[in-house]
């Protein structure tokens, strides 16, 4: 067993476990003399405090598996650090997480190939403790690719972060009709700066505002700028809605 917790990571040893019906619990501890400190990186080997996490691993013959953590508060000798003491930080799981990375990776890996209700009961099933929204919770935190270089028609277009006082733009795929990027302005230099980041865009989509119009030309001089649907439609109606007045004025 010691040579499984040597698999999660070297500087780790049990001390013991416990057999239950359903679950495997390895008690286990660093075996690292000196712990640097996460926010000023000086090495301390003085102990405030003990404590245990409770940190859940991949499952082992059809078992859930439990890593109760002894994990240490240290003392930051450092006097220029403005925090004097700091928690242990284990290598195989993220702070504060209750679950190993690698056990996360499995999570996300099967939530990427079903609905995350779906995803749950699987690993439910499979002996590993998560929830639907737990499993968003992940999801979220995930960082999303994109290949810049397959983008090629685009809307932009801006929204409101506190009505008056302070907007953002937001990038539409015309093609999948899904988001693609937002950045928290709608300043042309902002924008432009933004778009060249795209090196492929061929065709905007965009309001009829000068922000936006310079901010396509200057990015990208050559693709084409149509105007979207609903200010296409909304200065039509304008357009008409004048020609009516002026050619049957009100008796």
């Amino acid at each position: 067993m010691d040579e499984f917790i040597k698999l999660l990571n070297k500087d780790y040893e049990l001390m013991h476990y416990q057999m239950k019906d359903k679950a495997i619990i390895f008690h286990i501890q660093s075996s690292r003399k000196e712990l640097a400190c996460p926010f000023c990186g000086s090495k301390s080997m003085r102990t405030h405090s003990t404590y245990e996490r409770e940190i859940q691993d991949l499952p082992i013959q059809e078992k859930k598996v439990i890593l109760l953590v002894t994990t240490r508060k240290m003392f930051c000798d450092n006097p220029e650090c403005q925090h004097t003491t700091f928690a242990e930080v284990h290598p195989f799981a993220a702070p504060m997480a209750q679950k190993t990375d690698r056990l996360v990776k499995n999570i996300l890996h099967t939530s990427a190939q079903l609905s995350s209700l779906n995803a749950s009961k699987l690993l439910t099933s499979s002996h590993i403790t998560v929830c639907k929204s737990s499993i968003c919770n992940l999801l979220k935190k995930t960082p999303a690719i994109v290949d810049k270089s397959s983008i090629t028609k685009v809307c932009v277009d801006d929204f409101v972060l506190r009505k008056r006082f302070s907007y953002g733009t937001v990038m539409v795929n015309l093609e999948s009709h899904r988001i693609v990027d937002l950045i928290p302005s709608r300043e042309t230099a902002d924008v432009a700066n933004w778009l060249a980041t795209f090196p492929n865009i061929q065709v905007i989509s965009r309001d009829g505002a000068a922000t936006y119009s310079s901010a396509a030309t200057g990015s990208h001089p050559e693709a084409i700028q149509v105007s979207d649907r609903f200010h296409l439609i909304k200065g039509l109606s304008e357009a008409i809605n004048k020609y009516i007045i002026r050619e049957f004025p009100a008796r």
